[in-house]
């Protein structure tokens, strides 16, 4: 929960997470999923046991572990673009998720269910990603274009944004400001909607991690929304 604000920046944040599920949902061309259901798919074996696909992927049954490629790729693609807005970079992290799954089924534990384990390695795996890229500096009233400024300004009076593009930029730009691990939980939660359940299980976390985490990521977004406010009313 935020802690106690002004009506502006009580505002702006209330229009920022409805936005940041914009900014952080998947492209069109990957179907949303729900973490324990699986995807429609068109193999002849879907009856079969998932324990039963690992055990013959375990024993070098390939078409196994394609049916269970076949049956969570939309709930990965969802994941990876949450996270990574880049069609090839999507592409890359979702193939390298599933890689990983391969090479890691002797981790995966008999009886548990496939989707919260394959939603860790793509959380994971995301994450990976973006600590490869360099974090943005805090985002500053001046830096932003004209039309940011107007989205921001647009915000904070509670009006409809004209410029649709300049307000996912804005956000975007906000968001990449923070650490990775505040962007994971902050998008895996606001973003795609996870239940607080779904986002420690895929973080690989206890409950009250998560919850912990969730809380510390929107204090840093809280202070993002701070400094650009202040910015703003001293450029008035």
């Amino acid at each position: 929960m935020f802690l106690a604000s002004t009506s502006s920046e009580s505002k702006f944040i209330h229009l920022w997470r409805s936005e940041i599920e914009t900014v952080a949902r998947p492209h069109a061309y990957y179907r949303s999923e729900s973490m324990t259901k699986r995807s429609a798919g068109h193999e002849t074996t879907d009856d079969l046991d998932e324990n039963a696909l690992v055990e013959q992927a375990l024993g070098g049954g390939r078409e196994a572990f394609g049916i269970l490629v076949r049956r969570y790729q939309r709930l990965v693609f969802r994941i990876v673009g949450g996270f990574l807005r880049n069609k090839e970079d999507v592409e890359d992290v979702g193939q390298e998720t599933f890689l990983r799954a391969f090479q890691g089924l002797q981790g995966f534990r008999p009886g548990s269910p496939f989707g919260p384990w394959i939603a860790r390695i793509a959380t994971r795996a995301s994450y990976d990603r973006l600590r490869q890229r360099r974090r943005t500096s805090e985002v500053a009233w001046e830096d932003l274009s004209p039309a940011q400024q107007t989205a921001a300004q647009e915000l904070v009076a509670g009006a409809g944004v004209a410029d649709r593009t300049a307000a996912r930029d804005l956000l975007e730009r906000a968001v990449a400001s923070l650490a990775p691990k505040d962007r994971m939980v902050l998008i895996l939660a606001d973003g795609l909607g996870f239940s607080g359940a779904e986002v420690a299980q895929a973080m690989g976390c206890s409950s009250l991690a998560g919850r912990i985490r969730l809380h510390r990521a929107r204090r840093a977004t809280r202070k993002v929304v701070e400094a650009l406010l202040a910015g703003m009313r001293d450029a008035v």
